[in-house]
């Protein structure tokens, strides 16, 4: 087993003003497009998200927008699993094998897709460790599928040539999630309040409940210090050890701190200390949070999740997230190839890059759905892509009457007509890409904010071509819009990208 090596010097304080100094780097700008794994010992279930808290349910704590989960996902685990006094997180945990994981060919489709990047959970909220933890017991090498699970994305992805990241939602939302683990009903105590001794005889003798749950508390406590101690320590453990070019950290601001998900008492400042060691360590990385000023978005990376941008953002983001559920999840409705295109196109025209979670069956494998809709991806990518990877946003993210209101909008499928276009440009601005959001029927496309009377080009453009099309396409410049004459069928499903060459 090895470790990471603490001896280094950093050129960041731990405090806001010196990690100012770093940038988001050009490498996740010019990406684009990332693949993430959301997969853990919570997809055994097949139910959903939030199964690890959910199967304690209900209990005191629970929030309004938890409640009809809770209730489908606590009947699914007493109907299957029995009272979690007896079956409880910790035994779901050895039920997840992944006896099928191939990161290899999985990394290999992710990247025909069109992925840059990929993204690994190291643990999710539920608190179980997917590497070779030094510091949690309860992880993938002692129990379940007994295999480093990071290790092995880490090594598929950059093998197949993708930057790799890790997620870790661990730590202010374990805090609040758990604390179901230490209700209970009539039909007794949770396992939450199980300690080591119990453990003689069992399956999971050895192993000490208390370091998968944390401590006993009641909904509202405050996290105190040990364990806050306890969860830098292993996001030091699994980000140095890996190297991870991207951490996500799955809250409003740094874990523990003030403005995050669960605060300490006092705000733990344990976060600035990790930024300034990774970036001193790692200064082509970065570190996502939800909550960012507009005078921290180079100390972090903002990342919006299932929310979108309204305009363009002079700093890069992230958009996160999932075909379907986060957690596999039985009779769920995917989302389609044109859906994510659309989503993908109208981030990426705002100076964003997309991060799409790819859930995956318990053993390891996707099903055919999702496989379907990552194959019809990397055909539109490797026809279109030239208009996305590598590119900047042009001055306006795009026109027509299509687009989400405000500054952070809850995503939801959007109806594109013909007149809705999204540009980009390549970095040096000679060529502008102007995506058609829907195929006109008339056969000509309109792009009115490149009419002469708009003025935003300042002379006609040199050329103009149709991505993936043989038949040339002709054009005009006149006062209201460039148009462009189309050939009788789009040359890909969704999506078609008109490349605009410019003299100067």
């Amino acid at each position: 087993m090895t470790t990471h090596d603490d001896r280094h010097t950093t050129p960041y304080a731990p405090v806001w003003e010196s990690l100012r100094d770093h940038r988001v780097p050009d490498w996740f700008r010019d990406a684009k497009f990332g693949i993430w794994a959301h997969w853990g010992p919570q997809s055994a279930a097949r139910r959903g998200d939030w199964y690890a808290r959910h199967l304690y349910g209900p209990y005191g704590g629970t929030e309004d927008f938890e409640r009809d989960r809770t209730a489908r996902q606590t009947a699914h685990h007493r109907r299957h699993y029995g009272h979690p006094s007896v079956f409880g997180h910790k035994d779901l945990c050895r039920t997840w094998r992944a006896e099928r994981f191939d990161p290899e060919a999985l990394m290999d489709r992710f990247r025909r897709a069109g992925a840059r990047y990929f993204v690994s959970l190291a643990a999710h909220c539920d608190n179980f460790d997917l590497w070779d933890s030094v510091h949690q017991p309860w992880n993938s090498v002692n129990v379940g599928p007994r295999t480093d699970v990071v290790a092995r994305w880490a090594a598929a992805a950059r093998t197949a040539g993708l930057r790799f990241g890790i997620s870790m939602h661990a730590g202010s939302w374990t805090w609040r999630w758990l604390d179901a683990a230490f209700a209970r009903d009539a039909d007794g105590p949770y396992d939450g309040h199980l300690t080591a001794a119990d453990g003689h005889g069992t399956w999971w003798e050895g192993l000490d409940p208390r370091a998968l749950y944390g401590r006993p508390r009641r909904p509202g406590e405050k996290p105190d210090a040990a364990f806050v101690d306890d969860f830098y320590a292993r996001l030091r453990d699994v980000t140095f050890r890996h190297e991870a070019d991207l951490v996500y950290l799955d809250d409003s601001r740094l874990p523990f701190d003030e403005g995050s998900v669960c605060p300490a008492a006092p705000p733990s400042r344990r976060g600035l200390e990790f930024l300034a060691d990774y970036y001193g360590r790692r200064p082509e990385g970065t570190v996502s949070i939800k909550t960012v000023p507009d005078e921290d978005r180079g100390a972090v990376l903002l990342d919006v999740e299932r929310g979108q941008l309204g305009r363009i953002d002079p700093h890069p983001w992230q958009y996160d997230t999932s075909i379907g559920d986060w957690f596999y999840r039985d009779g769920e409705r995917y989302r389609t190839a044109p859906e994510i295109v659309h989503l993908l196109v109208d981030t990426v025209s705002k100076n964003g890059c997309l991060l799409l979670n790819v859930p995956q069956l318990p053993d390891g494998t996707l099903d055919e759905a999702t496989g379907a809709v990552l194959d019809s991806l990397g055909a539109w990518t490797e026809r279109c892509g030239e208009a996305v990877f590598g590119t900047r946003p042009w001055t306006v993210h795009g026109e027509g009457p299509t687009d989400v209101t405000g500054d952070r909008a809850r995503e939801r499928t959007l109806t594109y007509t013909p007149h809705d276009i999204r540009y980009t440009r390549d970095k040096d601005g000679r060529t502008l890409y102007a995506f058609l959001m829907a195929w006109p029927d008339d056969g000509t496309a309109r792009l009115r904010g490149l009419g002469t009377r708009a003025g935003a080009l300042a002379a006609p453009p040199r050329r103009v071509t149709l991505l993936g099309g043989d038949a040339p396409v002709r054009w005009t410049a006149r006062p209201d819009a460039l148009h462009v004459g189309l050939p009788s069928r789009p040359p890909t499903p969704y999506v078609q990208v008109l490349r605009i060459e410019l003299d100067g």
